[in-house]
């Protein structure tokens, strides 16, 4: 007789799925490894693009990892854990998302194999987390400096992030537009060296083609020009930066005028223009002839500016009036009254273009020719503008990357190829079963090398021995040329802050998949 201590005990609903032992991993892994292959074509100068078609109806062409495994619908958790792991290289980085999932699908691949012959998953962690410290000694024994006057350097660098994207057509353009943007931006800030891509804008003309593309040295709006004869183009611009509304203060408590005849009414009407006309008068006393305001202009206001040859730009909101106030050295006043000389801003030009617009604004106001740490970027072409302008930030994160760390490694799975080398030599020291693991983290870090070479149309096999050979010999600057072959790539370079981290949280991610032993879904799936 079943007793009641006895009988079963419910503690989860009856869909809730628990799957446990090695099935997990085995489902976890099979996930990732999906997930890789979908990405692994798009690696290196010679990868190629994905079509991406949205549930929206949108179609895009893409070959950035970070826009790829943003757009997939993921289901599995293993695989959701490496979307995570990209978003994470991207936020942190700017760049180098796919060979971090790539990476980190190699090394869940390899640990399949151990799993398979009975090797316990936390043998496989401690091996792959000795690993990554021979790997982590030895680029840093790699890295070669670098400093903000290092020109030549950071244009190398710049370039290895747009191989291979939209950008690359006009690759030597953009690089040197990257680095003078960096060198523009750069600046001293207490302390520390400021050198951040946020100082960077980017903005997309229609017009020309993508080589017409330019350096904007201050910002770029589209914003409505509030009267036809403030259009046009200014030099010499002196640029006030108001947290308010181009208007006479408003009272702020009820009250009623009675007026008793029209001579009273005209006088009432007389004093109002004059106060308006007397706002107008103090404006343009300060010495400024570009207003950039976040409220309303009155109409009055507007016009008297209009007379004396000023532009105003109305309806800007806080980032916009903190950018404007950056890139000319303005400071953001919050009342009319307190606004001075001291407080203005320069540009060596203002160009405020009125263009016919059916929906949308387009009419264009460009603010060049400041002194101030931000500069914006502007690129022309009709199509892959949004692609281009995707792989220019990644470019430019990596570039700033360099600066503020100084340090560079090479690219091309030289560094990869180096940092494997380094650990099978460390595995020949360990005498218990974690050398399996570190000797599969050795085969995992080729995995960027084979695939580079692969979809360079070479035979990756050949193409991994002969490396093998060549930095054996020749040095560790030995990786993938951008035609499949093996060579020197001291001018292919990579910001060492990239690949540190991409092989860091790639090896975090794979061990944390490979402790867990059970999945509970409460879907039933």
């Amino acid at each position: 007789m079943e007793t009641s201590a006895d009988a079963p005990v419910v503690i989860v609903r009856e869909e809730t799925r628990v799957t446990s032992g090695p099935e997990v991993q085995q489902k976890i892994i099979h996930a990732c490894r999906a997930l890789a292959s979908i990405l692994r074509g798009t690696l290196g100068p010679r990868g190629l693009d994905k079509g991406l078609y949205k549930s929206s109806g949108e179609f895009a062409v893409s070959s950035d990892g970070a826009r790829i495994i943003n757009d997939l619908l993921i289901k599995n958790p293993g695989a959701k854990l490496l979307v995570s792991l990209g978003k994470s290289q991207e936020s942190v980085i700017g760049d180098g998302v796919t060979s971090t999932v790539l990476f980190a699908g190699a090394l869940l691949d390899e640990a399949n194999r151990l799993l398979r012959t009975g090797l316990h998953p936390l043998v496989i962690v401690d091996g792959y987390q000795a690993a990554l410290t021979h790997a982590l000694e030895r680029l840093d024994e790699l890295t070669v400096p670098v400093t903000k006057d290092n020109r030549d350097t950071l244009s190398k660098i710049a370039s290895t992030s747009l191989y291979g994207r939209a950008a690359s057509s006009e690759l030597d353009m953009f690089s040197k537009m990257i680095v003078d943007a960096l060198e523009m931006v750069t600046h001293q800030q207490g302390d520390s060296i400021r050198c951040e891509a946020e100082d960077v804008l980017f903005d997309k003309s229609e017009e020309g083609a993508l080589s017409d593309s330019r350096l904007i040295r201050g910002v770029v709006w589209k914003k409505r020009i509030p009267l036809a004869r403030m259009a046009g183009a200014r030099t010499g611009a002196r640029i006030a930066v108001l947290h308010s509304d181009l208007k006479p203060a408003e009272t702020r408590r009820d009250a009623e005028i009675e007026i008793t005849d029209v001579s009273a009414y005209e006088e009432f009407i007389t004093v109002q223009e004059q106060a308006r006309e007397q706002l107008a008068d103090g404006l343009l006393a300060s010495g400024a002839n570009l207003f950039c305001c976040s409220g309303e202009v009155d109409r009055t206001v507007l016009h008297r500016l209009a007379a004396a040859d000023a532009l105003v730009i109305s309806d800007l909101d806080e980032q916009q009036l903190r950018q404007v106030a950056q890139a000319s050295g303005a400071n953001v006043v919050d009342h009319l009254s307190d606004l001075s000389a001291d407080d203005l801003g320069a540009a060596g030009s203002v160009v405020a273009e009125s263009r016919q617009a059916i929906d949308e604004v387009q009419d264009r106001i460009i603010i060049d020719g400041c002194t101030g740490p931000l500069v914006t970027c502007l690129i022309s072409g009709s199509t892959s503008v949004e692609e281009v302008i995707r792989g220019l930030y990644d470019s430019l994160r990596a570039t700033s990357l360099a600066i503020r760390e100084g340090t560079t490694l090479t690219g091309g799975g030289s560094a990869h190829m180096a940092a494997s080398l380094s650990v099978i030599e460390a595995a020949e020291a360990v005498g218990d079963r974690t050398r399996l693991a570190i000797e599969a983290f050795s085969r995992a870090l080729e995995a960027i090398p084979w695939t580079l070479a692969a979809n360079a149309g070479s035979d990756a096999l050949d193409a991994l021995l002969e490396l093998r050979a060549a930095q054996r010999t020749d040095g560790p600057t030995n990786g993938i040329c951008e035609d499949g072959s093996v060579g020197d790539m001291s001018g292919v370079l990579e910001a060492a802050g990239s690949i540190i981290h991409s092989l860091t949280a790639a090896t975090e991610t794979a061990c944390s998949l490979l402790r867990c032993d059970q999945v509970i879904s409460a879907r039933g799936d």
